[in-house]
């Protein structure tokens, strides 16, 4: 088939056509009822519309024989002399000649044979078998399915729904089949499933003129044109062929029958065809009451059998499925008020399911866009309340359909939305404006960037400064779901816009916007931010409207990420604390929040500054450090400290038997303290600093000794060591002065009753002891002179531990130190 399409767009006459043709065959030609045409999807070139194209080929035509079918399941061969070039020609001179709402319609039709037919006719319907027979033959029509097809696609768990459309699409064949009897005055003569095509609307259109014939004239032959006489048997099955014409006695047709006696047998076993299919919603049922009418029709005697016409009186026509169907097809012709009735009902009928998403789409859908186009485009007609009325009933429903069907399919609703955008927002009128504003997120989700910037963003701005109030604040609330979309221009320009709102007269608008502010942050540069959110929010939080207030603490929180910390301490919280005591409860509670939620940050900088300066300060140490030597030295340990310390405090410190003044090695000699009155003051055993060897590494000499570490000699107890919570009392310290720190060391406080070492164990340290570093207790303080304190870096050499020497009790009361 693609071979032959090829050759047929290459030509002269196929370039005429205004139709883009799939190559791709939605059926072949050879398919059980195609009768040797092939049906293709075509699309207008100009404006993407779609339509279906039937295309045969003439030769193939002429070498196929006509079949003669026994059953819808089984055909036989006829005479091959008879084949299906003929029947073919004459639907295709028929179909464009037949114009009706119910017959299937031609756009447009080309025989490449003869591509211009007013320079070289083709032959006629009495001359059709001189037609030549080398080229094709392309019939394009609106879009249709077989009805085989459509029954098969039905929604077999919508059964009431399917019911009326199958009601609606008989009364379609009775009212073409009407026309062609009263008006044309032709029989159909090939009235089968395999004539019938259904548009994506639902309509069902009469086809298949391979049989058309005058009934009852004088022809020539005594009845049917000779035509139909040759071909009927062989084109139409025999199932739906009267008995006159099984019997062949056409005279009978020509002499007493009525022009609609051949159809009428022929619907009746349609329409019964039809509900036994298992989609068609009456579990294989014909209706009740179309069953004594099928009985009539299909009466053996031509003369009885009735006229079609009172047929669309039969109450399984009756229901609002076909009423609604009816009316639209006759909405242009109606008045203008029972329009705007109607318009204003279809919603509700949507909403029930009473006409569905095809009606919808294919047929509700173009006549909203053809009468908003007639009147929104006209400003004249605007100014008529009829058509504002009309227009107003328009819109709502426009986007109904938009949204609830086209916005699955993106291609359709550019097709026929985006195109009248311009046009909704060109209506003055503020009833239309509104309509399209309460809709505007389907548009944008629909629209691109470019689209949203243009033709929605520009002409709905006007809404900011009209006069009405409730017009400018939905044209606020509108625009909320465009800020992601716009440019930044339009951005800036939005901003004097609501700069502008916020000093507006109504209290609702000033705090939508400072709602909408708050919202819209995130999209706006760092320079719009600085220049809008704060003074924008300190604005609203001086507003008298309490709601206003309340939002604007609240857009506060929202944003406050964007305000920097300096600007919190010196800017925000200055002009919300205020709030705490706002006249308003909600305030003054939201004001709080907004506090304990800006304090946070605030905590959190100055953490860190505090961090930053000690890093600076550690970085500046470390740099002095550095920059005598190349090389950082060792840090000292404690022990280098106290090894140092104890050795300066042996060599200046003297025992002595009295509790006199001690004279200090840095200034004069300083009063020992007086004691107080009271419990008496922990004892501690004497020792000897120089003995216990504090200071200098654990390797070398001047540090702990191993015997030491692990809890002294084998004979004493090692809860003599340092205990956590001892301390030297207060009171038992010596005053000492700035400038001689180290003179409290010197002075001996006075013990009354000159307590002994043991005097302290149950008293003070009950604490637990510290095991592993408890120094050696029982030893005396020696007069030898304690080692000189080394300088930093140096290792002390460690020497023979010097013998220990018990002092009597008296020299233990008179030396200052007491049991640990």
């Amino acid at each position: 088939m693609t071979s032959w399409l090829g050759s047929l767009w290459g030509g002269s006459g196929a370039s005429s056509l205004p139709y883009n043709i799939q190559s791709d065959p939605l059926a072949p030609s050879t398919k059980h009822g195609s009768h040797g045409w092939a049906r293709h999807h075509a699309t207008q070139k100009t404006g993407g519309g779609e339509a279906t194209a039937f295309q045969a080929n003439k030769a193939e035509l002429s070498k196929a024989p006509l079949r003669r079918s026994t059953s819808l399941a089984d055909a036989r061969y006829a005479d091959t002399s008879q084949t299906q070039l003929i029947p073919a020609l004459h639907h295709f001179h028929r179909i464009k000649r037949l114009i009706h709402p119910r017959i299937l319609r031609a756009h447009a039709t080309l025989d490449t044979d003869y591509p211009d037919e007013k320079t070289k006719p083709a032959p006629g319907l009495d001359a059709l078998d001189k037609t030549a027979t080398t080229g094709m033959m392309i019939i394009i029509t609106e879009q249709a399915t077989p009805l085989d097809d459509w029954l098969e696609n039905l929604n077999p768990h919508t059964s009431a729904a399917n019911a009326a459309a199958v009601s609606w699409g008989i009364h379609n064949i009775i009212e073409a089949l009407v026309f062609l009897h009263q008006q044309a005055k032709l029989a159909h003569g090939m009235v089968c499933p395999d004539a019938i095509f259904v548009t994506p609307a639902g309509d069902f259109k009469l086809g298949g003129f391979d049989l058309v014939t005058p009934i009852g004239i004088e022809d020539g032959g005594g009845g049917p044109t000779p035509h139909f006489r040759k071909y009927e048997g062989l084109v139409c099955p025999p199932d739906y062929r009267s008995p006159e014409r099984v019997s062949q006695r056409y005279d009978i047709l020509q002499s007493a029958s009525p022009v609609h006696s051949v159809d009428c047998y022929s619907l009746a076993v349609l329409i019964e065809y039809i509900y036994s299919h298992p989609n068609a919603g009456t579990s294989g049922q014909v209706p009740p009451p179309l069953k004594k009418a099928l009985l009539r029709m299909k009466n053996d005697s031509p003369k009885l059998r009735p006229r079609l016409a009172p047929l669309l009186r039969c109450p399984v026509f009756d229901n609002p499925y076909v009423k609604a169907e009816m009316f639209l097809d006759e909405v242009m012709s109606k008045p203008v008020e029972e329009k705007i009735m109607f318009l204003q009902s279809l919603p509700d009928m949507l909403n029930r399911g009473v006409l569905n998403e095809n009606v919808a789409i294919h047929k509700i859908l173009p006549l909203l866009v053809m009468g908003l186009r007639a009147t929104a485009g006209n400003e004249a007609a605007m100014t008529q309340d009829v058509n504002r009325r009309e227009t107003l009933a328009i819109v709502p429903l426009l986007f109904q359909i938009a949204e609830s069907y086209l916005a699955k399919t993106p291609e359709l609703f550019q097709r026929h939305i985006t195109p009248l955008v311009p046009i909704l927002f060109a209506i003055n009128d503020r009833g239309v404006r509104g309509a399209v504003l309460q809709k505007i997120s389907l548009l944008e989700s629909q629209l691109d960037k470019s689209a949203i910037n243009s033709s929605v963003f520009e002409p709905m701005c006007s809404g900011f400064t009209d006069s009405s109030g409730p017009l400018r604040e939905l044209t606020l609330k509108s625009t909320i779901c465009l800020v992601p979309k716009l440019t930044h221009a339009n951005l800036e320009k939005l901003v004097r816009y609501l700069v502008r709102l916020q000093s507006d007269p109504e209290a609702s608008i000033r705090t939508n916007t400072v709602i909408f502010i708050g919202k819209i942050a995130p999209n706006l540069t760092d320079m719009s931010r600085q220049k809008l959110i704060l003074p924008a929010f300190m604005r609203s939080m001086k507003d008298p409207f309490t709601p206003c207030r309340l939002s604007a603490l609240r857009a506060v929180t929202s944003c406050k990420e964007y305000f920097s910390q300096k600007d919190v301490a010196e800017k925000v919280l200055p002009a919300v604390v205020p709030h705490t005591l706002d006249g308003a409860n909600d305030v003054r509670t939201e004001a709080f929040k907004v506090v304990d939620a800006l304090l946070v940050g605030l905590r959190e900088e100055s953490k860190k500054m505090a961090r930053d300066e000690a890093d600076r300060i550690s970085a500046a140490t470390c740099g002095m450090g550095q920059s005598g030597s190349g090389e950082i030295p060792e840090a000292p340990t404690s022990g280098s400290y106290l090894s140092g310390f104890s050795s300066w405090m042996a060599t200046s410190a003297e025992p002595s038997d009295s509790g006199a003044a001690k004279t200090s090695a840095n200034g004069p000699s300083i009063p020992a303290a007086a004691p107080k009155p009271g419990p008496a003051a922990p004892k501690f055993s004497s020792l000897s600093l120089s003995d216990a060897q504090i200071g200098g590494a654990s390797t070398g000499g001047g540090g702990w000794d191993d015997d030491d570490i692990l809890g002294g000699s084998p004979g004493k107890s090692a809860g003599d060591g340092w205990d956590d919570d001892e301390h030297i009392d207060t009171g038992l310290v010596a005053k000492k002065t700035d400038d001689d720190f180290f003179g409290a060391f010197d002075s001996k406080p006075t013990i009354p009753g000159g307590g002994k070492s043991g005097s302290l164990g149950a008293s003070r340290l009950s604490s637990p002891k510290r095991t592993g570093m408890s120094l050696k207790t029982g030893s005396s303080l020696t007069s030898k002179a304690a080692p000189k304190m080394q300088s930093l870096g140096m290792k002390l050499k460690k020497g023979p531990k010097p013998a220990v020497k018990k002092l009597p009790a008296s020299d233990l009361m008179d030396d200052g130190w007491d049991d640990f």
